[in-house]
């Protein structure tokens, strides 16, 4: 049988759900039960809490092994694979737009979309799962609740948990980044995105630092991930792009000379080449 892409659109989820920028208590398992079949999220991402249950995630040709205690992020555009259903049903999910972290009070909690590219799936210590099942338990409550301040209070109890949960990524990512071989070369390209997307933007610059030609890693990754290595490098500054418009003062030239463009006029051409508006219509 040929491979299927289930493709889950978290906005237009969270409108079917009734939700403000994020919904909860889902059920989200492949349709099918063909191994090869993949997953696609869309307009924003998946936070998943699992308090017990073992399992298998693929994302990105990388597998992750689960088991007690695990923090997984399933990101926009990336193609997931090999998930254990058994794992999702005991799992507490979380689905929240890419515009609902964006305008969070503080550009921190935007990390969780550079961290969850090349390592999606943790292990938080016992208590700290605790304290993060707790913001999740809330945030259930709340939205059930119909008090004058609901949005409010969902919005800061979930800016809690994500910064809770930026900060065991912070304690895995100062280990993992100081040894970045890695059996699977499109996870250390990830790696390196993470780390120098906002200074460098070439194929070239990332096929040299992992010692091979442009060609080899382009095709490596697109074999792995479905999409184009420009791609994943384009993404990267945009979600940046968008985070400093929306959320600061900054002006257009300010922003252009932060992500390291040339001018701001290469800056503007860029966004509006990929998203199709100008700068200024995306605050």
């Amino acid at each position: 049988m040929s491979a299927k892409i289930q493709e889950i659109d978290i906005v237009e989820m969270i409108q079917r759900n009734g939700g403000d920028g994020l919904t909860i208590d889902l059920n989200i398992t492949p349709t099918s039960t063909n191994a090869s079949d993949r997953l696609l999220i869309r307009n924003g991402i998946l936070i998943i809490l699992c308090k017990s249950g073992e399992g298998v995630i693929g994302i990105d040709g990388k597998r992750y092994t689960l088991s007690n205690n695990n923090v997984v992020i399933l990101p926009e555009n990336h193609v997931i694979s090999a998930i254990t259903p058994a794992f999702m049903e005991e799992a507490s999910i979380i689905a929240v737009s890419i515009d609902y972290i964006l305008n969070m009070p503080s550009p921190i909690d935007t990390n969780i979309f550079s961290y969850s590219r090349y390592i999606s799936a943790i292990k938080v210590e016992d208590d700290k799962f605790d304290d993060l099942m707790s913001y999740y338990r809330f945030i259930y409550k709340e939205t059930f609740e119909d008090g004058k301040y609901k949005t409010e209070i969902i919005h800061s109890i979930f800016y809690a948990l994500i910064l809770e949960i930026v900060t065991e990524y912070e304690k895995v990512f100062s280990i993992e980044v100081s040894n970045i071989r890695d059996e699977n070369l499109s996870d250390r390209f990830f790696r390196l995105l993470a780390i120098y997307y906002k200074q460098y933007r070439s194929v070239q610059f990332y096929a040299d630092k992992l010692n091979l030609t442009p060609k080899y890693l382009s095709t490596a990754v697109r074999r792995a991930t479905g999409r184009p290595i420009l791609d994943w490098i384009h993404e990267a500054i945009l979600i940046d792009a968008k985070m400093l418009l929306r959320t600061t003062d900054l002006t257009v030239q300010q922003i252009a000379e932060q992500l390291n463009f040339s001018s701001p006029s290469a800056f503007v051409q860029f966004v509006k080449k990929h998203t199709g508006s100008t700068p200024t219509k995306l605050k």
